[in-house]
This record gives C-alpha cells, sequence and structure tokens, in this order.
C-alpha cells in the first residue's frame, strides 16, 4: 500500500510541475511576442517627416458662379486723385518668389511643372494621424520645419495624416476623434495637405518617409506699396485691410465652413522689401477664406506715410486714411498681387498739373527723379539736351519724362503749358512772384494743391540757368554754366518753328529773370537749333532744365 501511495504522489508532483513548466513557457513566450512588436512600433518602425515646401502653381476654379481663373495683368494707368497724393493700382499675379531648394534639382530631372516655394526653418507644423477611414485619431504631434519629425507606427497597417501650418512659429491646435474642427486665425496663412501612406511589414526597422508639400488653404494677397513715384523710401506707415475672411476646418477634409469677417492693421514691421537694397517697394501678405468678390472690392487704407527725402529729412503725411479698393475675386489657393504705386501730387494752374521741381537722371535704381526740394541745383544730372533722354546725350527725339515711374503718367511741358504761365508777349500771363535763397533768384505764381508736408503749393521755378557752350572731351559731353541763380531756361517739349528758312529745327524754351528796375521777365523764346547734319537722327543742343506736367 505504500509502494501505491509513493507512486501516486509521484505522479501528481509530475503533472503539477508539467503544468507549471509549460504555463511558464507559454507566458514567456507571449511576452517575448509582445515585447517584439512593441519594439518594433517604438524603436524601430517610424514615419519620417519632410517638409518639401509650398505648392505655388496657380490653380484655376471652375466651380460656383464668382469663380474665376487667376488674373493676368490688369495694370493701367488711370490716375486716382488725392489731397496729398495720388496713385495707380495695378492686380496681378507675381509676387516675390523663393523656390524650394530641396525640389529645384529634382523638379528640373522630372520635368514636373510644380512651383515649390521654400518654408522657412522654425516654422511650427503639426501632423494628425488617423486611422485608414478617417474615424479614428491616432495620434497629433506638433514639429519644426528644419528639423527632422518622426512618428512612431505599427507595421502593416495603413493610416490617413494630414498636416496644419500657420506658416509661423505659432503653435497649431490638436483636435480629437469626436471634434476634427479649428477655427482658423485671421489674416494668416493656412497651410493644408493630407495623405494615406501604408507601412510594410518585415524586419525590426522600417523607415517610411512622408514628403509633406503644403498648399495655400486661403487665397494670398500680397499687398505692395510702391513709392517709387514719390522717389523716396518708406519709413513708416500705417495699413489697414478690409472685406476678407477667415473660416474654420474640418480636419479631416479640409473643408471650410463659417466664414466671418476678419479685417485687420498690418504692422509696417511685416513689409518687407522686395529689392534688399531699396526701401521703396515694399510688400506684405494678408489671406482671405472667402472666394466670393467683395462688394466695393478689398479695401488697403494708407494713412501717415512717412518718406527719407533727397536732404535726408522725413517727409511725413497726414493721419487721414486713403482709401484704395481693388475689385478681385479671390481664388482659394492663388496668389493674387495687388499693388499701390504712390505718385506725388502736382499743382494745377488752370487745368494744367506741374510737377513741384525740375526732373532729373540718376543712373541706376528709379534713375528718373524729381527733386524734392525748392533748392537750386546746378548738378550735371539736371540738364537735358532738347528731346534728350539722358544729360549726357544729345536729343532723339524723347521725351524723359515720359520715363518716370510709373511710365506714362508724366510727359514734359509744352509751349502751350507754358504759354498758361507766361502769356504771349506779356499779354495774359500769370502774376509772378520773386524770391531768392542764398542770393540766388526764382519765380513763383499761385496754383492749387496740397502744401505741407510739401515745401509749399506755389509753382516754384529756380534760376538755375543753363549751358552756353559744350564740347567732348576724351569722348565725354562737357558744359559750361550760365546765369545760374540769375536766370531760369527750362526746354518746352514743342518743335517744328520755321526760324530762319529751316522749318522743324527750331525749339521753344521758357526764360525767367528779374531785370533792371525789379521788372520780371518771363516769356518764351524759340531758339535756333544746331544741326550739323541733315537726316541724322540726333540735335546738338544747349542744355537747360526740364519740367514735367501730368498727362
Amino acid at each position: 500500500m505504500k509502494v501505491l501511495y509513493k507512486n501516486q504522489l509521484n505522479w501528481t508532483a509530475i503533472s503539477i510541475a508539467l503544468l507549471l513548466v509549460g504555463s511558464s513557457t507559454f507566458s514567456s513566450c507571449s511576452k517575448d511576442r509582445e515585447q517584439i512588436e512593441e519594439t518594433a512600433k517604438i524603436e524601430g518602425t517610424k514615419l519620417m517627416l519632410n517638409v518639401s515646401g509650398i505648392d505655388e502653381s496657380q490653380k484655376i476654379s471652375t466651380k460656383g458662379s464668382h469663380a474665376k481663373v487667376a488674373e493676368s495683368s490688369s495694370g493701367n494707368t488711370k490716375v486716382l486723385e488725392f489731397p496729398e497724393f495720388d496713385a495707380v493700382l495695378q492686380t496681378d499675379n507675381n509676387i516675390p518668389f523663393t523656390a524650394a531648394q530641396s525640389l529645384t534639382k529634382a523638379a528640373s530631372n522630372s520635368g514636373s511643372s510644380t512651383k515649390a516655394a521654400a518654408i522657412e526653418n522654425g516654422v511650427k507644423y503639426r501632423l494628425y494621424l488617423f486611422s485608414q477611414d478617417g474615424t479614428e485619431l491616432i495620434s497629433s504631434e506638433q514639429f519644426i520645419a528644419g528639423t527632422q519629425g518622426t512618428i512612431d507606427v505599427t507595421q502593416g497597417k495603413t493610416y490617413k495624416w494630414v498636416a496644419l501650418s500657420y506658416n509661423t512659429t505659432d503653435d497649431v491646435p490638436n483636435v480629437t476623434s469626436a471634434n476634427t474642427k479649428i477655427s482658423l486665425p485671421g489674416g494668416k496663412d493656412i497651410l493644408y495637405t493630407s495623405g494615406e501612406v501604408s507601412v510594410p511589414t518585415g524586419g525590426s526597422s522600417v523607415n517610411v518617409p512622408i514628403n509633406i508639400m503644403f498648399s495655400h488653404k486661403f487665397a494670398r494677397l500680397g499687398i505692395e506699396l510702391n513709392t517709387q513715384g514719390m522717389f523716396a523710401n518708406m519709413t513708416g506707415a500705417k495699413v489697414a485691410v478690409a472685406g476678407i475672411k477667415t473660416a474654420s476646418i474640418d480636419i479631416t477634409n479640409g473643408a471650410l465652413s463659417d466664414l466671418v469677417a476678419a479685417d485687420h492693421e498690418i504692422p509696417f514691421v511685416e513689409f518687407k522689401d522686395i529689392n534688399a537694397l531699396y526701401q521703396d517697394a515694399k510688400i506684405a501678405y494678408t489671406y482671405t477664406a472667402d472666394p466670393v468678390a467683395v462688394t466695393g472690392g478689398i479695401k488697403v487704407n494708407v494713412s501717415n506715410l512717412a518718406l527719407k527725402i533727397d536732404d535726408n529729412s522725413i517727409r511725413q503725411f497726414s493721419a487721414t486714411p486713403v482709401n484704395f479698393a481693388f475689385n478681385i475675386t479671390p481664388v482659394l489657393g492663388n496668389s493674387h498681387h495687388l499693388l499701390v504705386n504712390l505718385i506725388e501730387s502736382p499743382l494745377t494752374v488752370e487745368g494744367t498739373r506741374w510737377a513741384r521741381q525740375n526732373i532729373y537722371y540718376q543712373a541706376g535704381h528709379n534713375p528718373y527723379r524729381f527733386h524734392h526740394t525748392y533748392a537750386h541745383s546746378n548738378a550735371r544730372n539736371t540738364y537735358f539736351s532738347f528731346k534728350g533722354l539722358v544729360p549726357d546725350q544729345f536729343g532723339k527725339n524723347s521725351d524723359p519724362c515720359n520715363e518716370v515711374y510709373p511710365k506714362g503718367i508724366w510727359r514734359q511741358a509744352s509751349e502751350s503749358d507754358f504759354r498758361k504761365l507766361t502769356g504771349f508777349l506779356g499779354v495774359g500771363g500769370q502774376q509772378t512772384t520773386y524770391g531768392s535763397v542764398n542770393n540766388r533768384g526764382y519765380f513763383e505764381y499761385d496754383a492749387s494743391g496740397t502744401a505741407a508736408p510739401y515745401p509749399s503749393n506755389k509753382l516754384h521755378f529756380n534760376f538755375n540757368g543753363g549751358s552756353d557752350s559744350f564740347a567732348f572731351v576724351n569722348g565725354v559731353l562737357q558744359i559750361n554754366l550760365a546765369n545760374y541763380g540769375n536766370r531760369a531756361e527750362l526746354w518746352t517739349g514743342t518743335s517744328g518753328i520755321n526760324i530762319g528758312g529751316l522749318f522743324g529745327f527750331g525749339a521753344w524754351y521758357y526764360h525767367a529773370e528779374r531785370g533792371a528796375f525789379n521788372i520780371h521777365n518771363d516769356d518764351l523764346t524759340a531758339n535756333l537749333l544746331n544741326v550739323s547734319a541733315i537726316g541724322i537722327d540726333f540735335i546738338e543742343t544747349q542744355l537747360k532744365n526740364v519740367r514735367c506736367v501730368r498727362n
């Protein structure tokens, strides 16, 4: 009996031992398998994020009655007149562009027509990872452009991903599976893109790249202030924009809804120089979610304009806003260039609108300019030949005033323009006022137009004189000035005078001086031009100042 008992006890012990070993073995295998899967997910299997840029290929909308193909240039020379300065507006799609270098070579090799703009390092974006059907939010992480971003994923699964950025260093909000809508900030560049990625199986380390090419979700409005027509760099301005809207976005599909007004002021610091060497053309951006034309247009209001003029002082304009309206239909995803060309205002005498000072030529950037102040000048670049385009060349039937930015706004004053000042043979002219600065004289005529912050609203002609002779020295035109400080001499643009039997080889010029007994003399004089050969395309003449008038 003892033997039988001992045998039964041994078999029971053995069964228990086997059960324990089996259970331990199963548990160990299960834990190992989980550990392998977790290691594959956390350490080896990742999405590798690469921000390649922003798609700037213009998109053509064909939906809705308000849809419009992106505009071609619609600029014209219609001048909008305001008390302190005038303007010419232009709309097109040409805005400054910095290419995404990472795509430049690849695009050129593949023949791709995609135009991609660079996105700056440091810009924040968020990547939302959803289940393949988009119903479950798996993860939501914020990253920084220029720094490698990675997301842990599981092999063998397919995900939907969405990327959102404000193209700034601002944080991008999270969402939940139950609420995937975000209220977007106004006036910001909303960058959005999405895609699907399948994670392959095999191996303990799998890196799956995602190339993030953003698109503008709103219409981008590039607002350019240009003061080349005022011949000065900007140092300040207050700019507000009206007629734009923002919206909410559903992250899962990119749909916009809940449009609300987003009018705002654009700080002057956000206006960047288009050419880094000059501050007379600056651009800033705002954005609208509304693809419908705004009644009355998108409005750009400018006030407190400050310019650094040619004597290095600041010309400060008033705080009264000037309203510029652009009648465009924004296209979501596209860029629209809203150009405000500001132009120096004229002075008007009997319907002729005169430039406030003489034109001069400065080679290089924006070469045709008007003096800002009423200071006298005997600088070589202020004297032109008859119908000359640049001071060191004789005339070729040209008009330097027509070259003033924006071209076609001004022309050289004609004989008939000056006759409104001088009359004919002393009859019917305007009253002149004589003055002098440092013993250099000037005449002024009463005119209508804005005074401050300009020197005055008097039409002013300095006694700068002109050349009484010229010569070429080593191929360079040299002139000898006469009557500087004592007489004003300005070419008109009028020729065709029959003088000495040479029809067409004479020209009119304006002269003004203070004669004996304080007699004010201002008149037009016919000048026989020195034609070195009949039939050639230029005429050798003396050199004089030139004054422009509005077309």
